[in-house]
């Protein structure tokens, strides 16, 4: 499985690490939005893991790029926000995400989102 996580905090990347500790993972991570829409059109991820406000371009614009003109379409997105209010909520689930967690929520919640996003990888990479 290969994630992809575009965030500004490598703790994010240390705690998705952790995570999955002693899984055969690839982790690639990118710092800014741009970034993360050049590599995303190219490369397939199963996984992407991104910040909301990201510079250059922010998260949601990246996964609007990433939903049209990539080959990660149907990838599943996980976005961190600092806050969670209702405009961040549409608009993360207009774009498709599979979840969409604040900071101070991520601790506590990301390793269950990224541990059900493994066992459907590994569900319909077995079939």
């Amino acid at each position: 499985m290969k994630i992809l996580v575009v965030h500004r905090q490598k703790e994010v990347v240390e705690q998705i690490a952790k995570i999955l500790e002693g899984k055969d993972f690839a982790i690639m991570h990118l710092e800014s939005g741009l970034d993360g829409l050049f590599t995303s059109r190219i490369e397939k991820f199963d996984l992407v893991v991104c910040g909301t406000d990201l510079p250059v371009v922010t998260g949601f614009e990246l996964v609007r790029s990433l939903r049209t003109y990539s080959v990660n379409r149907g990838t599943p997105v996980i976005f961190l926000a600092d806050t969670v209010d209702n405009k961040t909520e549409r608009l993360g689930l207009a774009l498709g995400a599979a979840a969409l967690l604040s900071h101070s929520d991520a601790k506590a919640e990301l390793p269950g989102m990224i541990s059900e996003q493994v066992i459907n990888w590994q569900a319909t990479s077995s079939n």
